[in-house]
């Protein structure tokens, strides 16, 4: 799929150019997890690590996945990169960016439901 929002294509761009940005991604492709494991797994400072999540929430480039409430009433966030493969490629004159998004499976169940359900609704 091809990015042509231009915000997006560029947050993208800067985020593989930024260590701490493209090791967040590349751990959340897999599995979601808390910014706590991203951090200690990818041995990132913890505030740089939710400064780096926070812009990369805000770029859509990562999601939240679930909210976890624990036995003590703190709230955590897992989180997933939203996209599983990315691509950049110079197209006469300007930078293209194709992405694959990650969908976990029950989203993927969803979206075939969905179609199954109302296919002339869902190619609208």
């Amino acid at each position: 799929m091809e990015i042509t929002d231009p915000a997006r294509a560029n947050a993208l761009i800067q985020s593989m150019g930024d260590e701490y940005s493209r090791k967040i991604l590349l751990s959340a492709i897999p599995a979601s997890k808390s910014v706590e494991d991203v951090s200690r797994e990818n041995d990132i400072p913890l505030s740089t690590c939710y400064r780096r999540v926070h812009e990369l929430l805000e770029a859509r480039l990562l999601v939240v996945d679930r909210i976890i409430l624990t036995p003590e009433g703190k709230k955590h966030e897992v989180l997933r990169s939203a996209y599983r493969a990315i691509s950049f490629s110079f197209d006469g004159g300007t930078v293209r960016v194709d992405v694959v998004i990650n969908e976990d499976v029950a989203d993927k169940l969803w979206r075939i439901w969905l179609t199954m359900k109302a296919p002339s609704d869902f190619q609208k």
